[in-house]
């Protein structure tokens, strides 16, 4: 490997530690976490005369769908609590979305350095 290789390496694994740094702060700096993903299903209540049985349901009940024991499971999340299941979902999200980068970061981490 010629000195220049070796720079090059040396400059690429700088960039990915400070990056990975970054990523750190992010991962240590979530609030509230809502693992799982979140599903909007459409109410039918079935009513004679009712709007849904023409075709319009009522709207839309959110679930949080998450494995429990290999087992996919939805539980049900009340109208009221929308709003913070979607915040905390969402960083869950980019939560899993940095973790991964982390993980990649790592892996690239010691290529260079059994190259170097």
């Amino acid at each position: 490997m010629s000195l220049e290789q070796a720079s090059q390496l040396r400059k690429r694994a700088s960039q990915l530690i400070a990056e990975q740094r970054g990523l750190e702060r992010a991962l240590m700096g979530h609030g509230r976490l809502l693992r799982g993903s979140l599903l909007e299903r459409p109410k039918f209540c079935g009513k004679e005369g009712c709007k849904c049985t023409r075709g319009q349901p009522h709207p839309p009940s959110l679930y949080l769908s998450r494995l429990e024991g290999g087992t996919a499971r939805h539980r049900f999340i009340r109208a009221a609590d929308h709003q913070r299941a979607k915040r905390e979902a969402g960083a869950y999200k980019e939560f899993r979305t940095a973790l991964r980068r982390w993980r990649a970061i790592g892996k690239e981490l010691n290529q260079i350095w059994e190259a170097l």
